[in-house]
C-alpha cells in the first residue's frame, strides 16, 4: 500500500537556513529553464508548501504582502539548493535534466509493523510533461525510436530497481551513460536513424 508522504512537513513555514541558497517559485517550466525565480524569497520572506492532506495551494509572505498560489499553476520551487517540481499537486524533486528528467518523489511503503519514506523514482521527456514511474517498460515505450538505448536498458538493468544506480567516477546515473552512448552511435551512423 502507498501512501504519499510529506515532503516537508505538513503546513511548515519554511524561512532561509542559509542565504546563500537561492529559494523561491518558478511559474512555468520556461522560468524553470531559465533559472528566472518569479518570487525570489529574502530571509524575511517565507513559503508554507501546505504538504499535508493533499494541499492545492502555496502561500508565500513576499516582501511583507500575502500571496497564494495554486500549485496546479506553478511550475515548482527552489529550496536549500534543490529544485522540486508540481505534479498533481505534489512536489517532485528534480535529479538530472540532461537529455530527460529524472525525479524521485517520497513515499510511505510498509515496512513490518509500520510505515517507512521511501523514494520513489519518475522520469519525464522533453516532448511530454507527464511524469511516468521509472521502469524499463516505461522507458522502453517512451523512447521507440532509439533501439540502441531500449536494448541497452534489458542488457544492463535485470529489475527496476537498479535504474537509479549512479556511477561515482563519470558523476553521471548510469541510465543517463546509456541513453547518450545511443545518441552518439547515431550521430556517428546517421544511416541507423
Amino acid at each position: 500500500m502507498l501512501i504519499t508522504t510529506l515532503m516537508v512537513t505538513s503546513c511548515t513555514s519554511l524561512t532561509a537556513q542559509n542565504s546563500k541558497f537561492s529559494r523561491g517559485i518558478y511559474l512555468t517550466e520556461q522560468d524553470y529553464k531559465a533559472n528566472k525565480l518569479n518570487y525570489n524569497l529574502n530571509n524575511d520572506d517565507k513559503m508554507v508548501l501546505n504538504e499535508f492532506l493533499d494541499g492545492k495551494n502555496v502561500r508565500l509572505t513576499y516582501h511583507g504582502k500575502k500571496i497564494k498560489l495554486a500549485k496546479n499553476e506553478i511550475y515548482g520551487y527552489r529550496l536549500n539548493n534543490q529544485t522540486f517540481r508540481f505534479y498533481h499537486n505534489e512536489a517532485y524533486r528534480i535529479l538530472d535534466t540532461a537529455g530527460f528528467m529524472l525525479y524521485s518523489h517520497q513515499t510511505l511503503r510498509q515496512q513490518g509493523k509500520g510505515y517507512k519514506p521511501l523514494p520513489q523514482y519518475f522520469y519525464s521527456t522533453n516532448s511530454s510533461p507527464m511524469l511516468l514511474e521509472l521502469t524499463i517498460e516505461n522507458l522502453w515505450n517512451s523512447f521507440p525510436e532509439q533501439p540502441g538505448f531500449r536494448y541497452s536498458l534489458q542488457n544492463y538493468f535485470n529489475k527496476n530497481g537498479n535504474l537509479m544506480e549512479y556511477d561515482k567516477p563519470s558523476n553521471m546515473y548510469k541510465i543517463k551513460y546509456l541513453y547518450f552512448q545511443q545518441k552518439q552511435v547515431l550521430a556517428a551512423h546517421p544511416k541507423f536513424q
